[in-house]
């Protein structure tokens, strides 16, 4: 991902069985966002540089319905 000024960082609940779905479908968006996820956490984040903001919740609406992606606050324990 090209460094930005300014990046906007997305978390989301979704079943374990999806992450790798999920995370290969985001990353195949060359550029559009970095995503992280914790083993044997049914979370992920995503960071996403402002230009792509938009086009980033797009794919995540989509994802909702196709992978059972939910947004959620940022995790307190999350690092």
């Amino acid at each position: 991902m090209m460094p930005h000024a300014r990046c906007h960082r997305l978390f989301f609940r979704l079943p374990k069985d999806q992450i790798a779905y999920v995370r290969f479908t985001v990353e195949s968006y060359e550029g559009l966002a970095q995503v992280t996820s914790l083993p044997g956490r049914g979370e992920m984040e995503w960071r996403i540089p402002a230009p792509l903001l938009q086009e980033a919740r797009g794919l995540a609406r989509a994802l909702a319905e196709e992978a059972g992606l939910v947004p959620i606050p940022q995790p307190a324990d999350w690092p």
